[in-house]
């Protein structure tokens, strides 16, 4: 094919030497039928165009590799037969009867026009003429339209791209709206759950059945402040730490965390020894290998206690987990305030302890009660 290419090429540089400029074009009658090809020949050569007779498809195959002729009027019978026909710049289908069947062969092929094979070709000059026009104005609506195509794509790229945002942001927002829908649900089991939990060591262990029931198994610690200004460890549940180490982890942890999370203000989870070791410098040495989550339990500007929750970074923490525990820690340190203002309603407020001092029993409340009803 590469040989037959050049062989064509260079047969189209003679070809154009040998014609000079301006001169009619080559026209190609490529027909089965000896006689109607004959007369179309005398028809198109009478109208002072050169004409030569091609009588099967091959020979027109041939012709058109090598360059020969502008124009071709094509017989049915060979049309779906010569594979280059569209390299030629003007072809027209030759039919017995310009009807509307052979306008749809000729549109079907994408040939420029169709023509009669026994008319006397007369006005040949204006066929090639409006078959130019013809071509050139397919040509601008065909350019038009890939313009209109190229914008509609790009519209389409932008459009695509813009939905692609708006169902990332619907995911996002469905998976927000979820994610407080079931934190308002946990708030709500909570607070009915410690609602009438009055006895300090009842409200905690409460707290913290509760939050392993949501979270799962895990080492938790609920640490209270005293009015000396240090930390104690309040309630706790030992879910993977050697026996003997975990109370020495656990003071030590009272000793350095709560303060630090008082200090944050806010909950913090912390998946990696990095973050660990930046938010919670104290606490890296004993729990290194942990996913962490902590959170003060703030009520009217006081820390009343800090929740910590710590276990294997293989098994981290649901992705729920933080929201979770931050709600539950402004529910129990509203809980955490009832409870010291029942405790101590027969004190004036600046008398209150902490939560992590000891509290009085229920029979010294008892007795204060006697001694205000005597008073």
């Amino acid at each position: 094919m590469p040989a037959k290419k050049i062989k064509a090429n260079r047969a189209t540089q003679s070809h154009e030497k040998s014609q000079p400029v301006g001169s009619p074009p080559v026209v190609l009658i490529a027909h089965p039928v000896g006689a109607r090809r004959e007369a179309i020949v005398r028809s198109i050569t009478a109208c002072g165009y050169e004409a030569r007779a091609l009588p099967t498809a091959s020979a027109t195959e041939e012709a058109i590799e090598m360059g020969i002729g502008t124009v071709l009027l094509v017989a049915e019978a060979f049309a779906d037969s010569i594979p280059s026909i569209r390299t030629v710049e003007t072809v027209f289908l030759l039919c017995e009867k310009a009807d509307v069947r052979a306008a749809r062969r000729a549109m079907e092929l994408r040939l420029d026009d169709l023509v009669e094979e026994k008319s006397d070709f007369v006005d040949f000059g204006g066929m090639l003429q409006r078959a130019e026009a013809a071509r050139s104005q397919a040509g601008r609506r065909e350019r038009r339209l890939r313009g209109l195509c190229r914008k509609l794509n790009d519209s389409r790229r932008e459009l695509s791209r813009e939905l692609n945002r708006l169902c990332s942001e619907m995911t996002q927002s469905y998976a927000d709206l979820a994610g407080k829908i079931d934190t308002v649900a946990i708030v709500g089991e909570f607070t009915g759950l410690i609602r009438q939990e009055l006895e300090l060591e009842s409200l905690m262990r409460t707290s913290l059945e509760f939050l392993l029931a949501k979270l799962g198994s895990t080492n938790a610690a609920l640490f209270l402040p005293s009015s000396s200004g240090d930390w104690t460890l309040g309630a706790y549940v030992n879910y993977d730490r050697a026996r003997d180490s975990a109370e020495m982890m656990l003071d030590h942890l009272a000793d350095t965390v709560p303060c630090r999370l008082d200090e944050l203000g806010a909950t913090v989870r912390l998946d990696s020894e990095a973050e660990l070791r930046k938010a919670l410098p104290g606490a890296a040495e004993w729990i290194s290998d942990c996913t962490v989550i902590g959170a003060p339990a703030r009520h009217e500007d006081e820390t009343l206690a800090c929740i910590v929750l710590f276990r294997d970074r293989n098994t981290p923490f649901p992705e729920h987990a933080r929201g979770t525990i931050e709600a539950i820690s402004r529910v129990l340190a509203s809980q955490f305030g009832r409870v010291i203002k029942v405790h101590h309603r027969h004190l004036p407020k600046e008398e209150w302890a902490s939560p992590g001092d000891a509290f009085p029993s229920h029979e010294e409340m008892e007795d204060q009660d006697d001694r205000d009803l005597l008073a």
